[in-house]
């Protein structure tokens, strides 16, 4: 007998989320495990620490390799959680997604290029 595979799935919609891939399992989506001392919410674009988990993009880790999706998860400073991100294949609106105040428009291009290279592209807003 094989061992089956959990998927969670998250929230079904998002005021980001325009379009993402269709079919069994939401094929745009994985799980993945959140890095300790983290507030995760839904829209927030993320990246990995060394030890690759998920943490928000920050001025020192442009490099994006999703969007969070689903309920807010917070992981106390001694341990990880599990989250779901949209990692690849979809359109999203821009404005809606939760990047850094800090950020430069230099460091937001950076961040939406990483996202593009996953086929996760920019659409306005209805």
């Amino acid at each position: 007998m094989s061992a089956s595979k959990t998927y969670t799935l998250g929230k079904p919609t998002s005021a980001w989320l325009a379009v993402e891939l269709d079919g069994n399992h939401r094929p745009s989506r994985e799980n993945k495990i959140v890095a300790a001392g983290q507030t995760l919410t839904d829209g927030m674009v993320v990246g990995y620490d060394e030890n690759n988990h998920l943490v928000q993009v920050s001025d020192s880790n442009t490099s994006a390799v999703g969007i969070f999706v689903g309920d807010t998860v917070t992981t106390a400073s001694n341990e990880t959680g599990q989250g779901v991100i949209v990692a690849r294949t979809a359109k999203v609106v821009g404005e809606n997604l939760t990047i850094p105040a800090s950020f430069s428009a230099t460091l937001q291009a950076q961040v939406f290029s990483a996202l593009a290279q996953l086929n996760i592209t920019l659409v306005r807003s209805a």
